[in-house]
């Protein structure tokens, strides 16, 4: 089976690629990676298939409908007190530009600078600002209360969220593209 592994390289405050062709095991790198199985993928049918998350190992695997791994990556899933829930759910909602309406900042209205950074640490919006969520890219919702997989930053290994599973930024869309309304996710210590 013809595998590629594709790091993700954190650069500044944003994401990079580097790539590489490996065969063998998960790569010993401190950036998150994955790995997608371009024959698989290229065979599967939209919403044919499964994605299952391991807690413990932050990893996230797209099978196929006859079981076959397409993707597996590193993500990154929530935070002592705000955990990722376990289970089995179903896709409820897919936007590939979706915005928190819970988590972002306030701004101003005049000239866009951040006036609070956490919206959700203030009470009340601040006078002549507009709240402008954090960008959560190829967002697909779990749970009606906020959780879902989306575009995000994190370090390999690490738990980051408030209860979603981020990605890195050059596979989500991949999965994004592979899945569709009612697919099945099942969360998993």
């Amino acid at each position: 089976m013809k595998a590629i592994w594709v790091l993700g390289c954190l650069a500044g405050a944003g994401l990079c690629s580097c790539g590489s062709v490996q065969s063998g095991s998960r790569l010993a790198s401190p950036e998150p990676g994955w790995r997608v199985d371009e024959e698989v993928y290229q065979t599967m049918e939209r919403g044919k298939g499964a994605i299952e998350i391991s807690l413990q190992d932050q990893r996230l695997t797209l099978r196929d409908d006859k079981g076959r791994t397409v993707i597996e990556t590193d993500c990154s899933t929530g935070i002592d007190g705000r955990e990722t829930p376990t289970g089995t759910f179903r896709i409820k909602e897919m936007i590939v530009d979706k915005r928190s309406n819970k988590y972002g900042k306030y701004v101003s209205k005049e000239t866009g600078e951040v006036i609070v950074e956490k919206s959700w640490e203030v009470s009340q919006k601040p006078p002549g600002t507009e709240y402008l969520g954090i960008a959560m890219p190829y967002w697909m919702r779990l749970t009606w209360d906020g959780v879902g997989i989306h575009v995000g930053e994190f370090p390999k290994g690490y738990r980051t969220s408030f209860g979603c599973i981020r990605m890195p930024e050059e596979v989500q869309p991949l999965i994004y593209e592979r899945s569709r309304l009612g697919m099945p996710v099942t969360v998993r210590l």
